[in-house]
């Protein structure tokens, strides 16, 4: 065999391998767990459903924050950007070792929307979340960042 065709052999496999790299680093499609879960934890929020909202974190998470605790912030948040309405998946992608899915969420009172970060983390077989949080234009101005 010639040296230019193992040559264009060589680039071409090099060629692929970059290609399937490439495509294995874009965009996430939504997980199949994430929508449910994002919408019984954005409407028991609203809802301020400690029960339901608590029953959907990670041990440690829930350890994070009290039923007292979850009823001030649901009340703040919902005299702040009203009730939730739904939501529209925008993202997701892996850090560590999680699945981080973000929502734009539609609020009676945000005109401007409602940026949802969920990280999911499985124990044993089953979705939970680790982390959640809400950011728009009346909750930043309400944490003075």
């Amino acid at each position: 065999m010639s040296k230019s065709i193992v040559r264009a052999a060589c680039g071409l496999l090099i060629l692929l391998v970059v290609i399937a790299g490439l495509a294995a680093c874009g965009p996430m499609s939504e997980p199949d767990y994430a929508s449910q879960i994002a919408e019984s934890a954005l409407q028991s929020l609203s809802d301020g459903d400690y029960a339901t909202h608590a029953a959907l974190y990670t041990p440690d998470a829930q350890a994070t924050f009290s039923e007292a605790q979850f009823n001030t912030g649901c009340q703040e948040i919902k005299a702040l950007i009203g009730d939730y309405i739904d939501k529209e998946f925008q993202k997701a992608e892996t850090q560590d070792s999680y699945t981080v899915v973000y929502y734009n969420a539609n609020f009676s009172e945000e005109p401007d929307g409602v940026t949802v970060s969920i990280y999911f983390e499985e124990i044993d077989g089953e979705m939970y979340i680790a982390g959640f949080w809400l950011d728009s234009p009346k909750l930043t101005e309400l944490s003075g960042e």
